[in-house]
């Protein structure tokens, strides 16, 4: 063969079995068997016997090769070289060529055009010493790509991996994604539940409310009924039918505010579903954007291998055939070939592995962030009652039926309930005996069970159930409901209470690990357990299934289960890193969203500082980080005017209500 390209021509064309062709005999298309080497192309069967058979083509009878022989591998390089000719002189070509010409790239001469032709001045050189040069150079080079094959080979198998990461990995974020938006889904289910029963409780409320009315101005009745029973029965008529119509109203005012909750709560499904979508689509795309890049890699790797494969048998091929002039005319090609091959061979694809992985985002941080607080506040108003008494403010607690609760010291021996309006108006006001802890604080605290009715603490471990409306209260004190209790104990202090209106439990917190679940007649149930790492809780709220718990000892803000006698921590809420203070949090309230809205407060350059902070539902991604000018002691939410509200109660008796825009 004249270059390897003849060579390589005949291994690719003997694979291919009824291989049709033009035949270089009859000049047709049709099935090839055989190829000349004197005629230098490939015959079909009848050209082929016509070679073997006819007397003019005698020369050509031992030059003809059957593709069967390349098919069935019985072709040696022994026995290719006794089909072809030694190479003739390309001047004169009845003469065969005796030496190369190194000048004119290992050009077959004979010796006339060497010492006198025009190859006379040219580098003439043995064909033996040419072809163990070129021999040796290409060992050299065949080393060099032998230490490359392990890479060559096992790219396809590193491609192969990555795509079934890829393929893993798609799926597995897929379910993630469903598996957040079936939780978020039920989640906000519950809640709608939940709110639909409270809004039944209400009701059924109300209604036990104008029963015990009816009764009460129907013995009012009877008492002077002899003596004017005309004037009795207007007036009672008259009473019954006030308080009927301000029932009916405070009825159609919670229908619109449960409405208007339920709205809120279901336009949070709304964005949730909004923000799946988007997440999926993202994975989706993310997955065929890697599949398409991995597939070009793919392809280019078994390009890469089948040029390498080819290179290197046809390579081994040509040495092993030990035919000097082969060698001179083949290796320097082999050689200029395997540069480029070799640097293809050595290629690293770095970017190959971070392909298989498909950021799948967060369906719960894509979802928070929808509750904005207004910059400045809506309104700032004097609380009416206690403050011109001197009494001072610990707790606050919005409730269903439009009244705030709040409570705190008078003096010595005396705690307050207030309650008011959402303008800061006293409705009415009351004090309760209690005992002072050694350092002279009461915390009294208070929660609502009910349309009307809100439960209190002290520290000393006395219990109220307090109704709004008459200031009656059922008084009991905790060491008479759990029995194990010992309030002269340095830990036996209450510092909170949070309510489940829709269980109706009641959880007592306490300076230990201890929180105690009674039911909405504070009767024991059983105690919850704080998980390890939490020392206390000095206020808490219920947060779905879980509590939101403020630790003082520990400085930290955390969520617990509260189901089951042990409570497991689901997480800490971020700390604020604001003005490098060591902040600690006061007061926590939720929104009916489930947003977390947490006070803390920090002693910086002597001045005591604090910011009012805005967590996700899931508590694992602080939202907004805001300034307050005066200590919170209060804090809650409420509806009014078609939308929800934050109120926030100083120390100072000043009541801050706050827009919470709910972002579309």
């Amino acid at each position: 063969m004249k270059s390897m390209l003849e060579y390589i021509q005949l291994q690719q064309t003997a694979k291919t079995e009824n291989l049709t062709a033009k035949c270089n005999g009859c000049l047709k298309e049709s099935k090839i068997t055989s190829y000349c080497f004197k005629c230098k192309g490939f015959l079909c069967e009848q050209c082929s016997s016509i070679h073997l058979t006819l007397n003019l083509m005698k020369e050509h009878k031992g030059s003809i090769l059957s593709l069967t022989e390349i098919r069935e591998q019985k072709l040696t390089m022994e026995r290719l070289a006794s089909l072809t000719e030694t190479p003739r002189c390309q001047s004169h070509v009845d003469k065969p060529a005796e030496v190369c010409c190194g000048t004119c790239q290992n050009l077959p001469v004979c010796m006339v055009c060497a010492q006198f032709g025009k190859h006379k001045a040219h580098d003439i050189q043995d064909v033996g010493v040419v072809a163990e040069k070129e021999r040796s150079s290409v060992g050299e080079t065949m080393v060099t790509l032998e230490q490359c094959s392990d890479n060559v080979n096992q790219l396809p198998v590193r491609v192969e991996k990555v795509k079934k990461k890829l393929s893993e990995g798609i799926s597995a974020a897929k379910k993630k994604l469903e598996s957040q938006h079936t939780k978020l889904s039920e989640k906000i289910q519950r809640r709608l539940k939940d709110n639909d029963e409270m809004l039944k409780r209400n009701k059924k409320e109300i209604d036990d409310v104008e029963e015990q009315e009816v009764a009460e101005l129907e013995e009012e009745r009877k008492k002077e009924i002899e003596a004017a029973v005309k004037k009795i029965n207007d007036k009672f008529d008259m009473l019954v039918g006030e308080r009927r119509a301000k029932n009916q109203y405070l009825e159609n005012v919670l229908e619109t505010l449960h409405g208007e909750r339920g709205g809120r709560i279901n336009k949070g499904t709304t964005l949730v579903d909004r923000a799946y979508k988007g997440l999926d689509s993202s994975v989706d795309e993310q997955g065929n954007t890697h599949g398409e890049e991995l597939e070009s890699i793919s392809n280019e790797a078994a390009n890469r291998k089948m040029r390498y494969d080819n290179f290197r048998s046809t390579a081994y091929s040509i040495l092993a055939s030990k035919d000097n002039w082969t060698e001179a005319q083949c290796l320097p090609d082999i050689s200029k070939a395997s540069d480029s091959l070799i640097r293809e061979s050595k290629k690293e694809f770095l970017e190959l592995e971070p392909l298989g992985k498909v950021e799948a985002g967060d369906l719960i941080t894509t979802v928070g962030g929808i509750v904005r607080i207004t910059g400045e506040p809506e309104s700032v108003v004097d609380i009416g009652g206690g403050k011109a008494k001197g009494w001072n403010v610990m707790h606050m607690r919005p409730t269903d039926s439009g009244s705030i609760v709040i409570t705190g010291g008078v003096d010595n021996e005396h705690t307050h309930i207030t309650v008011i309006d959402r303008e800061g108006k006293l409705i009415n006001t009351d004090q309760i005996n209690q005992k002072k802890r050694d350092d002279g604080r009461f915390f009294p605290t208070c929660s609502p069970l009910s349309l009307f009715k809100v439960v209190t603490t002290c520290v000393d471990g006395t219990l109220c159930i307090n109704d709004t409306r008459n200031r009656s209260h059922i008084r009991k004190q905790l060491s008479d409901i759990v029995s194990d209790w010992d309030d002269q104990e340095p830990v036996s202090s209450v510092f909170s209470v949070a309510t489940d209106q829709v269980n109706n439990n009641v959880y007592i917190g306490t300076g230990s690990r201890d929180v105690f679940v009674l039911d909405d007649m504070l009767n024991y149930r059983h105690t919850l357990q704080l998980p390890q790492g939490v020392c206390q809780s000095f206020d808490m709220m219920i947060n779905d299934d879980d509590l939101i718990i403020w630790d003082i000892w520990g400085k930290k803000a955390c969520i617990v289960t509260r189901e089951g006698p042990e409570a497991k921590l689901v997480c800490d809420l971020l700390k604020p890193d604001h003005m490098g203070g060591d902040w600690q949090p006061f007061r926590v309230c939720t929104d009916c969203n489930g947003f977390i809205y947490i006070f803390w407060q920090s002693k910086i350059s002597c001045q005591l500082r604090h910011i009012l902070t805005q967590y996700s539902p899931d508590g694992h991604n602080l939202l907004i980080t805001k300034d307050v000018e005066d200590a919170v002691y209060g804090i809650g939410t409420v509806f009014t005017d078609g939308s929800e509200k934050l109120l926030v109660v100083t120390r100072k008796g000043k009541l801050y209500t706050y827009g919470l825009v709910m972002e579309t």
